[in-house]
C-alpha cells in the first residue's frame, strides 16, 4: 500500500532536520580537527592528514562502488522482510569484500605526500577506509528503512565528532605536540567503535532463503557499478584537487590550497543533506510510480540549497582571510583559493538533485556517462593548471570543473526526462514543500 505524501514529507522532515543538526556539529568538528592537525603537526604531516581526509570521501565510494544508493533503492524495492535482509546482507559483504580489496590503493596513493612511517600510516589509512565504507553502507541501510536516528549516528558527521573529542584529550595528554600516526590510530579506534556500536539494530531477524550467498552479492555489485561513477565524478571534483596539490606544490602552497579546498566543500554541505534526506524517500515514491512528487521534492530541496548556498559563498568571500587565520599565522594568504572554490560549489547546489533524480529512477548509465564525459575534460585541465599556473590556476580549475560536472546531470535529466528539478524563485513555497504544507510538491522547474 502506498505511503501518504504526508508520512512521507514528515519523513525527509525529521530525516532532514536530525542530519542538519548532526551535520553542523560534524562541520565544526572536521573543522577544529584539521585546525588541530595543523597546529600540532609539520607541514608535509599536516597535508598528509587533509588527504587522508580526502581518502575518507574516495575510499569508501571505491569500495562501495555505487552500492549505498543501489542498496537504498533494492531495499525501498523490497516486498518482505526476508527480501529485505537478504538485500542488507548482499551489499554489506559486496562492500566488505570490495573495500578490504582496494583500501591499500587509495591508501597508497592518498599518501604520497607522508614521508614518515610511510608503510604504518598506509596500513592505518587502510584500516579506516574499509571501517568507513562498511559503517556507511549501514547508515544508507538504516535510510533506506526509515530508521533515521540510527541512519545519522553512522554517519561521517557522528564519528567526526567523537574523533575530535578523543583526539583533542590525546594531544592535551601530549602536550600539545603529537604526531600523524597518533592521530590515525586514534581516529580508527573511534571508527571501529562507531562501527560497533551502529551494528546492533540492522534488520537481519528475518531467515534468508534461496540462492547462494555470493549470486545476490554478484547482483549488488553489477547493479551499482554506474552508480560508483557518479560518486567518484563528485569526489574528483570535491577533493580530488587536494592530491593534486600535494603532487604538484612545494609543502607551504601544498598545505594553503589543501587547507582551502577542504573548507570549500562545507559550503555545499546542505545540498548534501537534503538529496541524503530525501533520497529512500524518493526510491519509494519512484517504486510507487509517483514521479511528480519526486520532481516535486528535489526542485524545492534544489531551491532552498542554492539560497543557502548563494549566502554561504558571500560569507566566505568576506570572511575567508579571518576563517583561515584561525588554522595559524600566514594561512590567511590561501583566501583567494578558499573563495574560487567555494563558488564553485553554486554548481553543485544548483544541479546535484539531478544526480538523484538519475539514481533513483534507474538512469543510472545516463548519469554515468555524463560523468565520464565531463571527466574527459576536467581532469586533465586541472592536471595542466596545476603544473602550468599554479595554486590559484587550480582553484579556478577546479570550481568550473565542479558547475560542468554537476551541469552535466541537469542536461542528461533534460534529455531523459524533458525537464530537470532544478532551484526555483519560490523560496517560501519550497520551505513549506519540504515542511509537508504543500501536498502536490509543486512539480519541477
Amino acid at each position: 500500500m502506498a505511503v501518504q505524501a504526508g508520512e512521507q514529507t514528515q519523513e525527509v522532515r525529521r530525516s532532514f532536520g536530525l542530519r542538519m543538526v548532526v551535520a553542523v556539529l560534524g562541520l565544526v568538528a572536521t573543522f577544529l580537527t584539521s585546525v588541530l592537525a595543523v597546529r600540532t603537526l609539520d607541514d608535509r604531516a599536516a597535508t598528509g592528514f587533509l588527504a587522508v581526509l580526502g581518502a575518507l570521501m574516495l575510499g569508501p565510494m571505491v569500495g562501495r562502488l555505487g552500492l549505498g544508493q543501489h542498496a537504498i533503492r533494492a531495499i525501498a524495492a523490497a516486498s518482505s522482510p526476508a527480501e529485505v535482509a537478504a538485500q542488507v546482507l548482499a551489499h554489506l559483504r559486496a562492500v566488505a569484500l570490495l573495500s578490504v580489496v582496494t583500501a591499500p590503493a587509495v591508501a597508497w596513493v592518498a599518501t604520497a605526500v607522508v614521508r614518515d612511517d610511510r608503510a604504518l600510516v598506509v596500513a592505518l589509512v587502510a584500516g579506516l577506509i574499509v571501517l568507513e565504507t562498511v559503517r556507511l553502507t549501514i547508515s544508507d541501510v538504516y535510510a533506506a528503512v526509515g530508521r533515521i536516528r540510527w541512519s545519522v549516528a553512522a554517519t561521517h558527521h557522528s564519528r567526526s565528532v567523537l574523533a575530535l573529542l578523543t583526539m583533542g584529550v590525546v594531544v592535551w595528554v601530549q602536550g600539545g605536540r603529537t604526531t600523524l600516526v597518533t592521530l590515525l590510530t586514534v581516529y580508527a579506534a573511534t571508527s571501529l567503535a562507531l562501527l560497533v556500536a551502529v551494528l546492533l539494530r540492522l534488520p537481519l531477524r528475518a531467515r534468508v532463503r534461496g540462492a547462494r550467498w555470493w549470486s545476490p552479492m554478484a547482483a549488488a555489485v553489477a547493479g551499482g557499478a554506474w552508480l560508483f561513477t557518479v560518486e567518484l565524478g563528485a569526489f574528483l571534483v570535491g577533493r580530488g584537487d587536494v592530491w593534486l596539490a600535494g603532487w604538484a606544490f612545494p609543502g607551504d602552497q601544498a598545505l594553503l590550497y589543501s587547507t582551502a579546498s577542504v573548507l570549500a566543500m562545507q559550503v555545499t554541505v546542505l545540498e548534501g543533506l537534503a538529496n541524503i534526506a530525501i533520497t529512500p524517500v524518493a526510491a519509494r515514491l519512484e517504486a510507487e510510480g509517483r514521479r511528480d512528487r519526486v520532481l516535486g521534492l528535489l526542485s524545492a530541496a534544489a531551491t532552498v540549497s542554492t539560497a543557502v548556498t548563494v549566502l554561504l559563498v558571500a560569507a566566505t568571500w568576506l570572511l575567508a582571510p579571518q576563517v583561515l587565520r584561525i588554522y595559524g599565522e600566514g594561512l590567511d594568504d590561501a583566501a583567494p583559493y578558499l573563495a574560487v572554490l567555494a563558488t564553485g560549489g553554486l554548481g553543485m547546489a544548483v544541479c546535484g538533485s539531478c544526480a538523484v533524480l538519475l539514481v533513483v529512477t534507474g538512469h543510472g548509465r545516463a548519469a554515468a556517462r555524463a560523468v565520464g564525459l565531463a571527466l574527459l575534460v576536467v581532469v586533465p585541465a586541472a592536471v595542466l593548471a596545476a603544473q602550468l599556473g599554479g595554486p590559484l590556476a587550480l582553484a579556478l580549475t577546479s570550481a568550473t570543473a565542479t558547475v560542468v560536472l554537476f551541469g552535466s546531470y541537469a542536461v542528461a535529466c533534460r534529455r531523459a526526462f524533458g525537464t530537470a528539478p532544478l532551484p526555483g524563485l519560490q523560496l517560501r513555497r519550497s520551505l513549506r514543500v519540504l515542511a509537508g504544507r504543500e501536498p502536490d510538491g509543486g512539480g519541477a522547474r
